[in-house]
């Protein structure tokens, strides 16, 4: 008996390797699959001004970044000790207002020179409600928990959303021609919206990115909605709350992708690397023992092996570990 629908995305054309410069930015499930290639030495980038689940604010934070709009001293405010900002997640913060504003320039110039070289920028949306800030009437990425009589909350309409994506895409291939553009949907419930409210919402952003993947040839949707909601199609691959999927439906979602985005080297590049990782991650119980010893060692020729073979794997980290028997 079938459990699922087994629905297969078609295999792209274009094939992320551990030589591109991969870019992740949107909604907490787009740092799931971050960090997964993080995890196997790609070269990848994520959310530079933490998760944010709304497209307008998306586009904003890559503006910003695009033009190096630097962050003022308007730009953020101190709640309870720490300064934030309205235009980034509640775990962007710091003690001092300079050190935040600091920090998140020092972001924008990292982010602005990493855009003009990657070859991919993966695009998740989280959800096409979002709340304005009535004082300065400007959509916010985070209400950081403000009196909610500062915010009135909107809806986007996918013809906005498709606009200021469209004119983003354009500003974009004028500083990078070769960047192309992945977009998905988060398949994160926002069940606090409401059901039928988060199927609205949903339903807005996938017809605004098909739209922007049918205007643009260097636009790229992969189905990380419809595979957990319409293949898994089950509670048992979400989290008790009803609303993250679970480990396993992640796990589904990785495997897809690598099988639409990775060719054969890719993979088998992958597989060694995983074997590292997952030794790197094993504690010995006692690291003098002669097992303990020849485990690391072997490690270690697996790391200087594959290293040789392609020196644009970073696993210093690997190296220093396995060529010591200190923790």
């Amino acid at each position: 008996m079938q459990f699922h629908l087994g629905f297969q995305p078609t295999v792209s054309q274009n094939k992320i390797t551990h030589q591109d410069g991969v870019l992740f930015i949107g909604s907490c499930f787009s740092e799931h699959i971050a960090n997964k290639l993080i995890d196997l030495k790609f070269d990848v980038k994520t959310n530079p001004f933490g998760i944010i689940f709304n497209p307008k604010s998306i586009v904003s934070s890559l503006q910003r970044i695009i033009y190096k709009t630097y962050f003022k001293d308007e730009d953020v405010f101190k709640k309870e000790g720490f300064w934030y900002s309205l235009e980034t997640h509640s775990s962007v913060s710091s003690s001092t207002q300079k050190e935040l504003i600091d920090s998140l320039n020092h972001l924008i110039d990292l982010w602005n020179q990493e855009i003009h070289h990657a070859n991919y920028l993966v695009v998740t949306l989280g959800s096409a409600f979002a709340y304005k800030n009535i004082q300065q009437e400007k959509i916010v990425a985070n209400c950081h928990k403000l009196p909610q009589a500062l915010f009135e909350k909107v809806l986007l309409e996918n013809h906005e959303i498709i606009v200021e994506f469209q004119d983003l895409i354009e500003e974009v291939k004028s500083i990078n021609p070769n960047l192309k553009w992945l977009f998905t949907v988060s398949p994160v419930k926002h069940l606090r919206d409401g059901v039928v409210e988060n199927n609205l919402s949903k339903a807005i952003l996938i017809q605004s990115v098909h739209q922007l993947v049918k205007q643009n040839t260097n636009c790229f949707y992969f189905p990380s909605y419809e595979l957990v909601t319409d293949d898994l199609r089950d509670y048992r691959f979400y989290e008790s709350d009803m609303a993250h999927p679970n480990t396993q439906a992640i796990n589904y979602v990785w495997k897809k992708f690598s099988e639409v985005y990775f060719n054969d080297v890719t993979n088998a590049i992958n597989d060694r690397v995983q074997q590292i990782h997952q030794a790197y991650h094993h504690r010995l119980f006692n690291k003098t023992t002669e097992s303990s010893i020849k485990f690391k060692h072997n490690f270690y020729q697996k790391c200087v092996m594959l290293q040789a073979e392609y020196n644009y794997l970073d696993l210093s980290k690997e190296l220093q570990y396995f060529n010591t028997l200190e923790d």
